[in-house]
Protein backbone atom coordinates (compact mmCIF):
# COMPACT_ATOMS: atom_id res chain seq x y z
CA UNK A 1 0.00 0.00 0.00
CA UNK A 2 2.45 2.54 0.59
CA UNK A 3 4.56 1.66 -2.16
CA UNK A 4 1.73 2.41 -4.29
CA UNK A 5 1.19 5.61 -2.50
CA UNK A 6 4.59 7.13 -2.91
CA UNK A 7 5.06 7.64 -6.71
CA UNK A 8 1.56 9.68 -6.26
CA UNK A 9 2.68 11.42 -3.77
CA UNK A 10 6.14 12.31 -4.72
CA UNK A 11 4.38 13.50 -7.91
CA UNK A 12 2.46 16.16 -6.48
CA UNK A 13 5.28 16.86 -4.20
CA UNK A 14 7.09 17.59 -7.14
CA UNK A 15 4.37 19.29 -9.07
CA UNK A 16 3.89 21.59 -6.21
CA UNK A 17 7.85 22.79 -5.85
CA UNK A 18 7.55 23.48 -9.29
CA UNK A 19 4.04 25.41 -9.20
CA UNK A 20 6.22 27.66 -6.17
CA UNK A 21 8.92 28.13 -7.93
CA UNK A 22 7.70 29.31 -11.10
CA UNK A 23 5.19 31.98 -9.04
CA UNK A 24 8.76 33.10 -7.06
CA UNK A 25 10.33 33.19 -10.54
CA UNK A 26 7.84 35.89 -11.24
CA UNK A 27 9.87 38.33 -9.34
CA UNK A 28 13.12 37.32 -10.38
CA UNK A 29 13.59 39.17 -13.61
CA UNK A 30 13.35 42.34 -11.73
CA UNK A 31 15.69 41.51 -8.92
CA UNK A 32 18.18 40.56 -11.46
CA UNK A 33 17.20 44.48 -13.24
CA UNK A 34 16.88 45.68 -9.86
CA UNK A 35 20.72 44.24 -8.56
CA UNK A 36 21.82 45.25 -12.20
CA UNK A 37 21.23 48.81 -11.43
CA UNK A 38 22.07 48.98 -8.55
CA UNK A 39 25.69 47.76 -9.59
CA UNK A 40 25.89 50.04 -12.02
CA UNK A 41 25.10 53.23 -10.25
CA UNK A 42 27.99 51.93 -8.12
CA UNK A 43 30.26 51.38 -10.16
CA UNK A 44 29.55 54.74 -12.07
CA UNK A 45 31.98 57.38 -12.41
CA UNK A 46 29.58 60.21 -14.45
CA UNK A 47 27.08 61.79 -12.29
CA UNK A 48 24.46 61.57 -15.07
CA UNK A 49 24.82 57.96 -15.32
CA UNK A 50 24.38 57.27 -11.56
CA UNK A 51 21.81 59.52 -11.76
CA UNK A 52 19.98 57.33 -14.65
CA UNK A 53 20.59 54.50 -12.84
CA UNK A 54 19.09 55.26 -10.10
CA UNK A 55 15.60 55.97 -11.52
CA UNK A 56 15.83 52.90 -13.50
CA UNK A 57 16.57 50.96 -9.73
CA UNK A 58 13.17 52.69 -8.63
CA UNK A 59 11.28 51.75 -11.71
CA UNK A 60 12.04 48.91 -11.27
CA UNK A 61 11.29 48.72 -7.22
CA UNK A 62 7.83 49.93 -8.13
CA UNK A 63 7.64 46.82 -10.24
CA UNK A 64 8.56 44.43 -7.29
CA UNK A 65 6.58 46.41 -4.18
CA UNK A 66 3.42 45.35 -6.87
CA UNK A 67 4.43 41.68 -6.83
CA UNK A 68 1.68 39.06 -4.86
CA UNK A 69 3.78 38.00 -2.14
CA UNK A 70 2.02 35.34 -0.45
CA UNK A 71 0.88 36.71 3.00
CA UNK A 72 3.14 34.53 5.57
CA UNK A 73 5.90 37.19 3.37
CA UNK A 74 3.98 40.14 2.37
CA UNK A 75 4.70 42.33 5.53
CA UNK A 76 8.57 41.64 5.74
CA UNK A 77 9.14 41.74 2.25
CA UNK A 78 6.81 45.13 1.40
CA UNK A 79 8.77 46.38 4.74
CA UNK A 80 12.28 45.77 3.23
CA UNK A 81 11.17 47.01 -0.43
CA UNK A 82 9.86 50.06 1.37
CA UNK A 83 13.17 50.83 3.40
CA UNK A 84 15.06 50.23 0.13
CA UNK A 85 13.00 52.91 -1.94
CA UNK A 86 13.07 55.60 1.05
CA UNK A 87 16.84 55.02 1.59
CA UNK A 88 17.55 55.21 -2.16
CA UNK A 89 14.50 58.25 -2.91
CA UNK A 90 16.26 60.13 -0.15
CA UNK A 91 19.20 60.46 -2.48
CA UNK A 92 19.92 63.58 -3.89
CA UNK A 93 21.06 64.18 -7.70
CA UNK A 94 24.81 63.24 -8.14
CA UNK A 95 27.03 66.07 -9.14
CA UNK A 96 30.89 65.29 -9.54
CA UNK A 97 31.74 66.44 -5.89
CA UNK A 98 29.34 64.12 -4.32
CA UNK A 99 29.24 60.96 -6.12
CA UNK A 100 31.44 59.05 -4.22
CA UNK A 101 29.68 60.30 -0.87
CA UNK A 102 26.60 58.87 -2.51
CA UNK A 103 27.54 56.03 -3.94
CA UNK A 104 28.85 55.01 -0.24
CA UNK A 105 25.34 55.85 1.09
CA UNK A 106 23.89 53.54 -1.47
CA UNK A 107 25.99 50.41 -0.29
CA UNK A 108 23.65 50.28 3.03
CA UNK A 109 21.13 49.01 0.37
CA UNK A 110 23.33 45.69 -0.20
CA UNK A 111 23.08 45.30 4.04
CA UNK A 112 19.06 45.79 3.44
CA UNK A 113 18.90 42.92 0.76
CA UNK A 114 20.99 40.70 2.68
CA UNK A 115 18.54 41.57 6.17
CA UNK A 116 15.55 41.06 4.26
CA UNK A 117 16.52 37.85 2.44
CA UNK A 118 16.93 35.98 5.74
CA UNK A 119 14.17 37.31 7.08
CA UNK A 120 12.15 35.96 4.38
CA UNK A 121 13.65 33.12 2.72
CA UNK A 122 11.15 30.39 2.63
CA UNK A 123 11.92 26.82 3.02
CA UNK A 124 10.86 23.74 1.76
CA UNK A 125 8.23 22.97 3.77
CA UNK A 126 6.60 26.79 3.81
CA UNK A 127 6.59 26.61 0.04
CA UNK A 128 4.83 23.58 -0.33
CA UNK A 129 2.17 24.88 2.69
CA UNK A 130 2.16 28.09 0.43
CA UNK A 131 1.66 26.05 -2.43
CA UNK A 132 -1.17 24.02 -0.66
CA UNK A 133 -3.18 26.57 0.41
CA UNK A 134 -3.31 28.24 -3.02
CA UNK A 135 -4.42 25.35 -4.72
CA UNK A 136 -7.37 25.03 -2.07
CA UNK A 137 -7.95 28.63 -2.18
CA UNK A 138 -7.30 28.97 1.18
Amino acid sequence: MITLLKKPLTALLLGLLLTSAASAGKLKPTMKEIRLHYTQAIEASDPAVFNQEIKLFLSELKTARNFNFSPERKVLSLEGLNKVQSLVSELPEATEANLTTLQAELKQVDQLRKEYHKKVKPGILDLLIDTLKEAMGV
